[in-house]
């Protein structure tokens, strides 16, 4: 019966609400800035809850098993959160320099003012889509462990009530995180189905490995799922503090981001503790 549970519910909570909120920012034409602020935040407070209460402490309890002194695996840990969002913030400093590159070497040129602001239109967009490319290849490292944790909550006999409340919390995260993704690709002018499918793809991985968690956790090695647990951590506090934080505390700011933010924080703990 679980396996029933698993499919269905895993669904909801992956794909389904990733492909739902990628579709939203084509909905509407001109989406209203205050809803547009609250699902920003409302996501920030859901992801700040799962990095620090499901899967940072994950990483640390299955690295306890690997040394006989577990501060080892403490630093083993936060060494792989901490190169895995360095690489991430180089190759974001890499890319912004690539697409600001062609435009340093034509600034003594005086070209036309429609020209000049034509280019400045290509480089806008083509940062743009290197940011939401690279914010796609963070949330698609940080689902690989998000569903192969979904997919082990429902290994348990009798009706699995924890992995019910990780589909509703995974739910409203992925609806907003797909939002979001979404948005950026539409901002960088990119089109409704390349946006959508690409986007989705993300909660497809979740999905898949949400299965693959269900039916293979027990083999797993405790250094393997240490290591997955911790990229899938230093990928999303990259995206949590380069990304999103700055998002609601300059483009997304209004006077009630931090109730939002406390409301959604303690809301998605407390889904994730029952």
């Amino acid at each position: 019966m679980n396996t029933i549970y698993l499919y269905i519910f895993s669904l909801f909570g992956t794909l389904l609400s990733t492909f739902v909120g990628s579709f939203l920012p084509f909905l509407f034409k001109k989406p209203h800035p205050k809803l547009t602020s609250f699902f920003m935040t409302f996501s920030i407070g859901t992801i700040i809850s799962l990095l620090f209460m499901e899967l940072i402490p994950h990483s640390l309890e299955h690295s306890g098993t690997i040394f006989s002194n577990q501060t080892y695996g403490i630093l083993l840990v936060l060494s792989i959160i901490f190169i895995t969002g360095l690489i991430f913030f180089l190759l974001h400093e890499l890319m912004h320099k690539i697409t600001h590159h062609h435009n340093h070497d034509k600034e003594d040129t005086a070209p036309c003012h429609d020209h000049v602001h034509s280019n400045e239109m290509i480089i806008e967009n083509k940062i743009t889509l290197t940011s939401s490319l690279i914010y796609l290849f963070a949330i698609f490292i940080h689902n690989i462990p998000e569903g192969f944790v979904l997919g082990t909550l429902f290994t348990s006999e009798g009706f699995p009530l924890s992995g019910l409340m990780m589909t509703i919390s995974l739910f409203i995260h992925n609806l907003i995180i797909g939002y979001s993704i979404s948005s950026s690709f539409k901002k960088s002018n990119k089109g409704k189905l390349f946006s959508i499918l690409l986007t989705s793809l993300n909660g497809l991985i979740s999905y898949i490995l949400s299965i693959v968690g269900y039916y293979f956790s027990i083999s797993f090695p405790d250094l393997v799922t240490t290591i997955i647990f911790a990229i899938s951590s230093g990928s999303l506090l990259y995206v949590l503090l380069i990304e999103l934080l700055p998002s609601i505390f300059y483009e997304y700011k209004n006077k009630y981001t931090f109730l939002i933010l406390s409301f959604s924080f303690i809301l998605s703990t407390f889904l994730l503790l029952l």
